[in-house]
């Protein structure tokens, strides 16, 4: 049995696949890479010769997929249909009428040709580290990135080339600092193995406001009187704070941000409540005084402690709000998640 390895780019429209010997008796496999909307992905066979079956075994996205064909006359072409797009690996074998068979190592994949798209999630940056991870939706080639800091200058530029990984998968990319900084937004340009090419402006600015905390009543949420004046010298350190970043860019959709956190005294769900309530009341006595931002408010509980604890621990230190200012919904925690309300 001859037994040939094919692998088709997935940057062609169309690749004719030619084994290096057998060339009197050579089946020709192509296979369209890039689909149009609606359009049926499949495997092409033709046959120079007579053959008495064709018959594959691939994997596509960790499912087994057989294709078979009967009997082809010479010149005959048959289209075996795959179930879509995706990434295939797998063998064909086609049978001659002597018995002889021919057998064909297969790697290809098969996109829906549309505008190449860039993914993200706050929790695949870590600007601690100087890390951004993202995804494409076609096969990865190359990544350019630009660091903006938020006095609007370059905080750093880097470079990234990836080996052909899938779409969807988590691409990496670093960068050095040349000087400190803040960053305001990360310019990501990037490459397919099959050219296509898109861009995207992530703006990750956030700072977190210095304040005195407000001191609540023990499991109550509403704001006395004696502890207002320490909302308003942290009214003014976000005003300050807004404008300095706008000096930059005008236009910053900035908003407040403003975290409910607990000790870890009584349960979990009532910590969670209770910072909640509390984090509203903090957002809405700055709404009253007239913040001109839009403000979002969010209960984290225990979960998030600033001080680590055992369970049941009266710890000043954990009851307390994060003030801060953003474009994106700040990551509190890594691990840890909570629904950002809207201030109405």
């Amino acid at each position: 049995m001859l037994r040939r390895r094919v692998v088709l780019a997935l940057f062609a429209l169309s690749a004719a696949l030619v084994p290096a010997t057998a060339r009197a008796q050579q089946l020709q496999i192509e296979v369209k890479s890039q689909l149009r909307a609606g359009e049926r992905a499949n495997v092409a066979v033709t046959a120079p010769v007579a053959v008495v079956r064709v018959h594959a075994e691939l994997d596509h996205e960790g499912k087994k997929v057989t294709l078979e064909h009967g009997a082809l006359r010479a010149g005959q072409r048959a289209q075996l249909a795959l179930p879509g797009p995706g990434h295939y690996e797998g063998n064909l074998v086609a049978t001659l009428g002597d018995g002889n068979r021919m057998s064909y190592e297969l790697k290809f994949d098969i996109v829906v040709a549309d505008t190449m798209k860039i993914g993200y999630t706050r929790e695949h940056l870590d600007l601690d580290a100087h890390t951004l991870e993202f995804t494409l939706s076609r096969g990865a080639g190359h990544a350019e990135l630009r660091v903006i800091g938020d006095d609007g200058k370059e905080l750093a530029t880097a470079t990234a080339d990836y080996k052909g990984e899938r779409a969807g998968s988590w691409l990496p990319i670093r960068w050095t600092p040349t000087r400190p900084g803040n960053v305001l937004a990360l310019e990501l340009r990037a490459t397919s193995t099959d050219g296509a090419k898109a861009g995207v402006r992530l703006v990750p600015w956030s700072v977190k406001i210095p304040h005195d905390e407000v001191v609540f009543e023990t499991g109550k949420s509403e704001i006395r009187p004696s502890e207002e004046a320490k909302l308003d010298a942290g009214y003014k350190k976000i005003v300050d704070a807004v404008a300095d970043v706008r000096k930059a860019d005008a236009n910053l959709p900035v908003k407040l941000f403003v975290a409910g956190h607990t000790d870890t005294v009584g349960s979990a769900a009532d910590n969670r409540k209770l910072s909640l309530a509390r984090a509203r009341a903090i957002a809405a006595w700055y709404h009253e005084r007239g913040l001109p931002l839009p403000i979002a408010f969010a209960g984290f509980g225990e979960d998030a402690l600033r001080v680590k604890t055992p369970d049941e621990t009266d710890n000043a230190a954990n009851r307390r709000a994060d003030y801060i200012v953003g474009v994106e919904e700040p990551l509190i925690a890594r691990g840890v998640h909570a629904s950002w309300m809207k201030l109405q």
